[in-house]
């Protein structure tokens, strides 16, 4: 199976995902892990910020399961108001996204990686937040998540709306594909580093970084 032979790859190297420390950064920002007794809440918050179509609650909470770090969402006042959600993807989970055939309702477990499992890229799903405050604590927790955890490989996402299109302009994403037709596909070039220094200013990463 090839679910067994990335699992071994990953073994071999002593690999082991820092869970602790990404849940650390993204609390700091008011951002917890979403517990699958959650879903439901998760998937009716996306379902209402986000425009289109989304995978039903049941797709989504098996790609957590899996992942056990892809969604991550805000309570304020003790009402969910913003989320984020991002997908570490393997080797073949990239080539499955520039054919156009990955998403949370037919993904594969050989697509996405355990905390056992490095990550060849991250999908970049969706964020989003009920107001200003909530939209920008949510790319400030993506920052952190993408700084601090995922440096090292190229970022992905899509953009269905014009303010979308303009953030990913503002952090330096280019098209880089348009696998099944509209929205294009968008990469990373690299960190944007100043948009991410001022952002990044006194959160848990942050300190971390600044001490070493």
């Amino acid at each position: 199976m090839v679910s067994d032979e990335l699992r071994a790859s990953s073994l071999d190297t002593g690999f082991k995902f820092p869970l602790e420390r990404l849940d650390k950064a993204f609390g700091s920002l008011d951002f917890k892990p979403v517990q699958l007794s959650e879903i439901d809440e998760f998937h009716a918050l996306a379902n209402e910020l986000i425009e289109g179509e989304i995978a039903g609650a049941a797709d989504i909470g098996r790609v957590q399961e899996w992942t056990r770090r892809s969604l991550h969402m805000r309570r304020w006042n003790g009402r969910p108001d913003g989320f984020v959600a991002s997908i570490p993807l393997s080797e073949s989970g990239v080539s499955a996204l520039l054919a156009g055939e990955f998403g949370f309702a037919n993904a594969r477990r050989e697509w996405v990686c355990g905390l056992e499992e490095r990550a060849a890229a991250l999908l970049s799903w969706g964020l989003a937040g009920r107001t200003p405050h909530a939209q920008a604590a949510a790319l400030r927790a993506l920052l952190v998540g993408w700084r601090g955890f995922y440096s090292d490989v190229r970022v992905y996402a899509r953009a269905r709306t014009t303010e979308g299109k303009a953030l990913m302009r503002r952090l330096n994403f280019e098209i880089c594909a348009y696998p099944d037709g509209a929205p294009e596909l968008y990469g990373s070039t690299g960190f944007p580093q100043k948009l991410g220094d001022m952002l990044l200013k006194r959160t848990v990463l942050g300190k971390w970084e600044s001490g070493s």
